[in-house]
């Protein structure tokens, strides 16, 4: 497919192995798990841009702070192979559009060099106090974009 994520264009690239618990009676990888491997890849992703501390006693993993957060709008989830328990597999993950008030990640899947699954989730950064829609940080959005191969969208 031309459209298909290319290994190269990835800065954040976290190994992950397939445990059995995750995997069906047909031992491949319940499809289910790809959307928490996705939000392990975006975790992984924040903790490379360094702005993912972690420790107890911050906010985790709120890169605004205490005013602002995000949340998930929407995922979709193409399956192109499969994994099966004991694989190792390469999260790849890139932020691949800015809108005003909301992110666009691309989680890549790969077996070696080859791609098994791409997961798109986009995110919505709001206001903790209104719960509405806020605008994403220019030092975000810069912060990103010198970090990318591939510059994103609405940058």
């Amino acid at each position: 497919m031309s459209d298909a994520p290319i290994r190269a264009h990835y800065r954040s690239i976290a190994p992950k192995r397939v445990h059995y618990h995750e995997v069906d009676m047909q031992n491949i990888v319940f499809n289910a798990n790809y959307l928490m491997y996705a939000d392990v890849g975006i975790t992984e992703y924040f903790r490379a841009l360094n702005v993912a501390s972690g420790k107890p006693e911050s906010a985790g993993f709120n890169l605004f702070g205490p005013d602002h957060d995000m949340m998930v709008r929407h995922a979709e989830v193409d399956f192109r192979g499969s994994a099966v328990a004991d694989d190792m597999i390469d999260l790849a993950v890139r932020i691949k559009r800015f809108g005003t008030s909301s992110l666009t990640s691309e989680c890549a899947i790969f077996r070696g060099e080859e791609l098994l699954t791409v997961v798109t989730i986009s995110y919505v950064h709001f206001s903790v106090a209104t719960r509405r829609p806020a605008p994403v940080p220019q030092w975000f959005k810069d912060m990103v974009a010198s970090f990318e191969r591939v510059p994103p969208e609405g940058v």
